[in-house]
């Protein structure tokens, strides 16, 4: 949502700035025809990338984090999701409805880290392992297991290879759930302090009340 407003705004800038040296240029200028439409868009990138220099900025220090660090984050976060494009690409090549299930669950997952780190990137410290292997690992082994299985290759070492390549893409599952169990790790803490923060004031409440009735 914020990234939307933050969208929004500043190529509202943008426009209000490049309209504001337009004007200025034709009023007072003689560029000609071909001189003005060129500033104009000038103004409009350069503005762009100003602002938008100042909203990761703000940003990064709302967050706690370098703008080097929050950059960084922001580059894993976009290569995160062509990993996932991959991985989606590979739908229509495996050949059985349980690797289409693996292949579906683990998409999901990456998913869900990816949109969580989006959301909060403080919390890409916490699934640091997914970013740099895991879900890197998932895209070749699923690679591998499509090309293997469209081989139709009736050999005992392609048989083996196969079987190999299907119990390691189910162990990477189990990693990729417990780098979602990880991100949400702080999330479900605060719950938890919430909801025992919530109990005690009922517990005292219902103490007070008890004591009260009994007078």
């Amino acid at each position: 949502m914020l990234g939307a407003i933050n969208f929004i705004t500043r190529h509202a800038l943008n426009f209000l700035f490049s309209f504001t040296v337009f004007v200025v240029t034709v009023i007072n200028f003689e560029l000609g025809i071909f001189f003005v439409p060129i500033i104009t868009l000038a103004t409009y990138f350069i503005s762009n990338k100003v602002i938008k220099a100042i909203q990761k900025m703000k940003k990064s220090k709302e967050l706690g984090l370098t703008r080097s660090e929050y950059k960084h984050i922001e580059a894993q976060l976009k290569i995160a999701k062509g990993h996932v494009n991959s991985l989606t690409q590979q739908y229509v090549r495996v050949r059985s409805i349980s690797s289409f299930k693996l292949l579906n669950e683990m998409t999901k997952l990456s998913k869900r880290i990816i949109n969580i780190v989006q959301s909060n990137p403080q919390k890409f410290y916490s699934v640091e392992d997914f970013f740099y292997s895991h879900l890197q690992s998932a895209v070749q082994l699923t690679n591998t297991y499509t090309m293997l299985t469209q081989q139709q290759i009736k050999d005992i070492d392609v048989h083996l290879a196969l079987e190999d390549t299907r119990k390691t893409l189910k162990e990477l599952h189990g990693t990729m759930e417990s780098d979602l169990r990880l991100a949400l790790e702080s999330d479900l803490e605060a719950l938890k302090i919430e909801l025992d923060y919530v109990k005690h004031e009922n517990e005292k409440r219902r103490q007070q009340i008890e004591l009260w009735g009994g007078k």
